[in-house]
């Protein structure tokens, strides 16, 4: 039989082993809500990392499509830059740099093809007299009236460009006899001779235009614009309303006006028989 003191001391053990085997299972409860809450905790940051990686992917998309736009927009600015240094604001035709461009260029190519070109040099008659009487918002309307006009006559591959004032110049690439020269002069003259109605007010328009052939009158820019130039100016003395070549005396008004009785015929006109590096167009 037990004694006493070892009966005390198996009830203090147990009770003991109550009390450890109570706090082992509040610490296995604590222990398992920890576990809850750490998985919770991971799955939440996963989905914070997820949220904040689409929030990032769509910032670099919207920044992405931002530059894009951006760099659209520069290159927009940029492209109307150069064109609105290169044209007449008024017209919208070359100015006289992008003109003188493509003169160099179409001399280089006939150049080389041994072909001709041919340069006009158009001045408007009595403009002066139609800004001071109508005023130069009317002349402007008629500035731009020609241009469209002229560009309206040439070939895709020609260039019409204003040249200052009421004075264009325009460039047929690739002429094979000065014959093509003259009907393009005539059918400019023609054009611009059409009825102009401006506002209120039906404008009469004529103009004068000098012809300088390549190579024959010139074999660089500036040499084949003056001699287009002289020929223009021994128009205007004459009374304008006509066109005639550099190197004669000769002059052709266009099909709606007579010809002068002791005038050539621009009919006359005959392409000649030799390559351009020949010799001389006969024009006369």
């Amino acid at each position: 039989m037990a004694r006493p003191t070892e009966k005390k001391k198996v009830a203090t053990a147990r009770l003991t082993l109550a009390r450890l085997q109570a706090e082992a299972e509040h610490l296995r409860a604590e222990l398992a809500q920890l576990h809850q809450y750490l998985g919770e905790a991971r799955r939440d940051a996963e989905a914070t990392r997820a949220t904040l990686l689409r929030e990032a992917n769509e910032h670099l998309v919207l920044a992405a499509l931002q530059a894009d736009r951006i760099a659209e927009q520069a290159l927009s600015e940029l492209d109307e830059l150069t064109r609105s240094s290169q044209h007449d604001p008024l017209t919208g035709t070359p100015n006289r740099n992008l003109m003188l461009d493509r003169l160099e260029s179409a001399i280089n190519l006939a150049r080389r093809r041994s072909t001709r070109i041919a340069v006009f040099f158009l001045d408007l008659d009595n403009f002066k007299e139609i800004n001071d009487t109508l005023g130069h918002a009317v002349g402007d309307e008629i500035l731009k009236l020609v241009a469209d006009r002229l560009v309206a006559v040439v070939r895709n591959s020609d260039a019409v460009s204003r040249h200052g004032g009421d004075e264009f110049l325009a460039l047929l690439a690739e002429v094979s006899h000065a014959t093509d020269a003259a009907m393009i002069a005539g059918k400019m003259l023609s054009a611009i001779a059409a009825p102009a109605q401006v506002g209120d007010s039906l404008v009469p328009i004529s103009a004068s235009i000098g012809i300088a052939l390549y190579p024959e009158d010139g074999t660089d820019a500036a040499t084949l614009i003056a001699q287009a130039d002289a020929a223009m100016y021994r128009i205007k003395r004459s009374g304008g309303g006509k066109f005639a070549f550099h190197d004669n005396k000769s002059q052709c008004a266009p099909p709606h006006r007579p010809q002068r009785p002791d005038g050539p015929s621009c009919n006359d006109r005959k392409a000649p028989d030799r390559a351009p590096h020949d010799g001389k167009v006969k024009k006369g």
